[in-house]
């Protein structure tokens, strides 16, 4: 690797360089580094990075600084992931490649991260199709927490592209300014594809809602059945249940099966109406 990238500890560059190190964690409290960016300056560019873990994006950051002149790239990081990126990249020159290649590189696999999303998502729908699925809303809020920090990442590290195009630019690095410029728009379509993967989860969730409420519908289809049916029934045994004595069907000998036969009769026409009707489809 090229002698102008050093990694340091975030206390080792605290102590050599107090006032750089105050400008790179500007509004991060207490050091916590929360977001992506770029800040020029007039023989320098500084930063940080929050990277987003793969394995839980929601909740874990990778996070370090750095600081580039013409002469260095130093990266502040206490750990060793920035060590594991580095093993990745080339042998640049320029401080500026060697920081554009970083940058690559921290992006190289995540075309492929995202469409396991897609995979999983489409495994949602089918089974959500299939109606076999369990804890749903669960599952599908945890994507689409995932996806928004996700959307964030891409979009800040977009930005600090731009950053840097913009500088490359006035330095008159045409090179490297057309080289950034490519950087951003990869960041920029990852970005996009973010965007239409929580799109996705958005329509997968709607369609959940809309099978709960189809189910709603059912049962509430099925009491309006049980309810129209025996309503006239109900009105029958409150009317004769009242037993005033100049009804003549409670002292007829026949007056009980009377009462169940019109009881039978009015269910049967009650159900060829509301089967002439389609309630039943």
């Amino acid at each position: 690797m090229s002698q102008k990238v050093k990694v340091v500890t975030i206390e080792e560059f605290q102590e050599k360089e107090p006032k750089i190190f105050r400008r790179i964690y500007a509004g991060e409290k207490n050091g916590n580094i929360r977001f992506c960016k770029a800040d020029r300056y007039k023989t320098a560019v500084t930063g940080t990075f929050a990277i987003p873990d793969k394995r839980n994006p929601s909740s874990v950051k990778i996070t370090f600084g750095y600081y580039m002149t013409k002469e260095v790239l130093i990266f502040i990081d206490s750990g060793n992931s920035v060590k594991n990126i580095m093993k990745h990249m080339q042998n640049y020159e320029t401080t500026e490649f060697l920081l554009l290649d970083f940058m690559e590189c921290i992006l190289k696999e995540d075309l492929i991260f995202l469409q396991s999303y897609e995979e999983r998502l489409t495994k949602l729908e089918e089974e959500l199709l299939k109606g076999k699925i369990k804890d749903f809303d669960r599952k599908i809020l945890l994507v689409r927490k995932e996806l928004s920090a996700l959307s964030s990442y891409y979009e800040q590290i977009a930005d600090v592209g731009e950053v840097l195009q913009q500088d490359a630019a006035e330095r008159g690095s045409e090179k490297e300014s057309f080289l950034f410029g490519l950087f951003c728009n990869r960041a920029g379509r990852l970005y996009t594809m973010v965007q239409e993967l929580k799109e996705y989860s958005m329509q997968l969730r709607e369609m959940h809602q809309t099978q709960i409420d189809m189910r709603q519908n059912e049962i509430m289809k099925v009491l309006t059945i049980v309810t129209t049916i025996f309503m006239p029934l109900t009105l029958i045994a409150g009317w004769y249940g009242m037993n005033f004595v100049n009804m003549p069907e409670l002292s007829s000998p026949y007056g009980y099966g009377i009462i169940i036969g019109a009881c039978v009769i009015i269910i049967v026409i009650e159900l060829c109406f509301l089967w002439k009707k389609n309630w039943f489809k």
